[in-house]
C-alpha cells in the first residue's frame, strides 16, 4: 500500500477579488433613473470594469453597494458593455467624490471637457488622469 503524505500548508488563493462601485449616467432620459453598478474585478495590481447594470438606490443600499470605494485605472474589460443607459465607456469622478459616464463627440483634443455630474449638478471642466478614487453612496 502507497503512503500518501499531507501538507498543512496553506495553498495560494487565486480567488477572484471583485467589487460593485456606483456611478449614474449623464446621458439617461430620467435624470431620477440613471443609477447603476459597474462591476470592477482585481487583475494583477489594478482593477477592470467587467459589466455594468442598472439599479435602483434601495437595492443598491441593501447590497452595501453604497458603502464600497477603491482606487486604481478602471480600464473597461473586452466584455464591459459600457453604460446601461446610453453604452458609453467614458468615466469620469466629480469633486463630491461620485463617478458617472459621459458621452462626448469625437476626440477631447486637449484633454479637458466640460461636464456635469448627474448626483450633485455642478458643472466643471474635467482634465483625463490615471487614476480615480471611486466611492459609492450618498443618492
Amino acid at each position: 500500500m502507497k503512503e500518501e503524505k499531507y501538507s498543512n500548508k496553506e495553498k495560494s488563493s487565486n480567488k477572484i477579488q471583485a467589487k460593485v462601485i456606483l456611478a449614474k449616467c449623464s446621458s439617461a432620459f430620467s435624470k431620477s433613473d440613471n443609477l447603476f453598478g459597474m462591476r470592477i474585478q482585481k487583475f494583477g495590481s489594478d482593477w477592470k470594469r467587467t459589466w455594468a447594470f442598472k439599479i435602483d438606490a434601495e437595492r443598491a443600499h441593501n447590497e452595501g453597494y453604497d458603502k464600497e470605494s477603491t482606487t486604481g485605472t478602471f480600464e473597461p474589460t473586452a466584455e464591459y458593455p459600457g453604460c446601461p443607459y446610453c453604452h458609453s465607456f467614458n468615466l469620469a469622478q466629480c469633486s463630491c467624490g461620485k463617478s458617472f459616464c459621459y458621452k462626448t463627440e469625437g476626440k477631447i483634443k486637449t484633454g479637458e471637457i466640460t461636464l456635469t455630474c448627474p448626483w450633485c449638478g455642478k458643472s466643471g471642466t474635467y482634465t483625463m488622469v490615471d487614476r480615480l478614487d471611486l466611492q459609492g453612496g450618498g443618492y
